[in-house]
């Protein structure tokens, strides 16, 4: 399979904080991957490497074939769409104004935005598009944020906590979708916090200190362990790795 998305020995901190510590990874395209770990271990440093956002002190990151913010590269650019887990939205805005000005941002026809705007406001049950951002409930604004990621039908997807503060309902269908543009060649990555969530995606990286314990097809990762749970394995790398330590 053809990575989407590859790092080597990738690092990465903040001042005299490391968070990345030498951290592989290989995503392929049109696959979903979720980034599973607990708060602090990096998932959204390494997210914001992938986005650009953060250059690599150490090693290297691909997205879509290329360092990210190289000349020429996809990535930053139309060909990314991403959900931030700060929800970076312009509160003065409505929820119509921010999708028809994010589709300029992305070089979409007003009537592709309209189309695209329609379905995204019945697919996340948002209220009336003439409603103001600032005016919206912490979840409907999440659910903006998603709208936002998926208004360009982006080549690659990164979603950081995008389940959290979503019903069981919408979850669902949302996990739907996310197989449907991934069969159609969308690379989709997503880090969550909810163990049985994770294991719907087509292959998991389980994450602990800035680095990948391990990473394969949820079952791959149960079945040597004879666990029928992700949280087991997940709990067993964890005190092997400690006692590395």
């Amino acid at each position: 399979m053809v990575a989407a998305v590859e790092c080597r020995a990738l690092e990465r901190g903040y001042g005299s904080l490391e968070v990345l510590r030498g951290l592989d990874m290989e995503v392929g395209a049109g696959s979903i991957y979720g980034l599973l770990g607990p708060s602090g271990c990096g998932k959204t440093t390494l997210l914001k490497v992938l986005l650009g956002r953060l250059v690599p002190w150490g090693g290297t990151a691909l997205a879509l074939g290329s360092a990210p913010g190289e000349p020429g590269a996809p990535v930053p650019g139309p060909a990314v769409g991403y959900a931030p887990q700060e929800l970076a939205l312009y509160e003065d805005l409505s929820i119509g104004e921010t999708l028809r000005f994010h589709g300029r941002l992305q070089l979409l026809e007003p009537a592709q935005v309209a189309q695209r705007e329609a379905w995204l406001l019945d697919f996340l049950d948002l209220p009336d598009p003439e409603r103001v951002v600032g005016k919206l409930s912490g979840g409907q604004k999440r659910r903006v944020s998603l709208a936002v990621a998926l208004l360009h039908e982006p080549q690659l997807l990164l979603l950081d906590e995008p389940t959290v503060g979503v019903d069981p309902e919408l979850r669902a269908r949302l996990w739907d979708h996310l197989r449907t543009i991934a069969d159609g060649g969308t690379t989709v990555i997503l880090t969550t916090h909810y163990i049985d969530e994770a294991a719907q995606a087509d292959a998991v990286g389980l994450m602990r200190n800035g680095r990948l314990l391990a990473e394969d097809a949820p079952q791959a990762l149960m079945e040597p362990h004879g666990h029928v749970s992700l949280e087991q394995t997940f709990l067993l790398l964890c005190r092997r790795e400690g006692a590395k330590t």
